[in-house]
């Protein structure tokens, strides 16, 4: 078995089966779709970090997800942008596992913040004046903490199931490693690595479509209920907002799924899906946050009005 092992340290990625010239768009798009993640999502980050009326739970919690979403992107994007310029694409086992696990990671960390986001919002509209006793730092701490720790352990012990599965083949049919492609490679029975890999999709999806669904219908409830059309404008204008990225990052997926139903789609377009799954989350989440929440647009607006002023008044 471990003469098995030894003999693929290296692995091929097959990629985009594209002419020269598609490979050169493809190169330019992908890297500018990068661009644009690190930028929306770094700038999100500094905007909450250096501003202090942007410390409550709601906009740490984005602060988490704004650095899952760059996780997630940089641990596929940079490698696929190089893979571009180079006819055989080369990745090591271990790379390849390490790239696995940060995908894996950034989808169970993302449904759990988004989650413990909810019930920031149910706290907040549903019980108001509780909202400072009940979220504390204390409580804010242990909701991040529980959503970065419960990912870790489940998605590290599924590699480590998929880590000690014998391998005799060194081809994976996609742009990037996944833990089902890894699947592939294994020459033996998968069965007990491929019911923990259903379950833990199944847990964190389950538990995060109840926690959104509960908390929202509470939400609903809450406002339909509201005297005052102002707090309940807010209210649906803030849940609006955090409902956008959820569906946004529930529905992304769905595209590959249904992509494998149709024999008839080529395997660059079922590839396409896959990789706009890491692009298309992390690339909107800074756009709504960013345009629909007034706090965090007027802190941008107006640092870069600053840096406009102080570019001319230097000229």
């Amino acid at each position: 078995m471990s003469n098995t092992k030894n003999n693929f340290s290296m692995l091929i990625l097959e990629g985009f089966v594209v002419n020269s010239e598609v490979r050169i768009i493809l190169f330019f798009s992908v890297l500018a779709a990068y661009l644009f993640i690190v930028f929306g999502n770094v700038t999100l980050f500094l905007v909450i970090t250096f501003n202090r009326n942007l410390h409550a739970p709601m906009y740490v919690m984005l602060c988490n997800m704004a650095i899952c979403d760059l996780m997630g992107s940089s641990a596929v994007l940079p490698r696929m942008i190089s893979d571009f310029l180079t006819e055989i694409k080369m990745i090591s086992y271990e790379a390849c596992f390490i790239q696995a696990f940060c995908i894996h990671f950034y989808s169970a960390a993302g449904h759990l913040i988004l989650t413990a986001m909810a019930f920031d919002r149910y706290v907040a509209i549903c019980d108001p004046l509780r909202y400072n006793t009940i979220m504390t730092n204390r409580t804010l701490v242990k909701l991040c903490s529980m959503a970065w720790g419960i990912s870790f352990i489940l998605i590290l012990i599924l590699i480590a199931l998929t880590l000690r599965l014998p391998r005799c083949r060194s081809q994976i049919m996609n742009p990037y490693c996944s833990n089902g492609n890894l699947f592939v490679l294994s020459c033996t029975d998968t069965t007990a690595t491929t019911v923990f890999a259903v379950f833990v999709y199944n847990f964190l999806t389950g538990v995060s479509v109840c926690a959104i669904f509960w908390t929202y219908t509470k939400i609903l409830i809450t406002c339909l209920l509201k005297t005052y059309s102002n707090s309940k404008n807010k209210a649906i204008h803030t849940c609006s907002t955090h409902l956008a990225v959820y569906i946004v990052f529930e529905s992304s997926p769905l595209f590959s799924i249904i992509a494998l139903q149709f024999p008839n789609i080529t395997p660059n377009i079922i590839k396409a899906m896959g990789v706009l799954t890491i692009i298309i989350p992390p690339s909107l989440n800074p756009i709504i946050y960013g345009i629909s929440t007034k706090e965090i647009r007027d802190n941008i607006l107006k640092y870069f009005k600053k840096k406009v002023v102080t570019s001319r008044t230097n000229w």
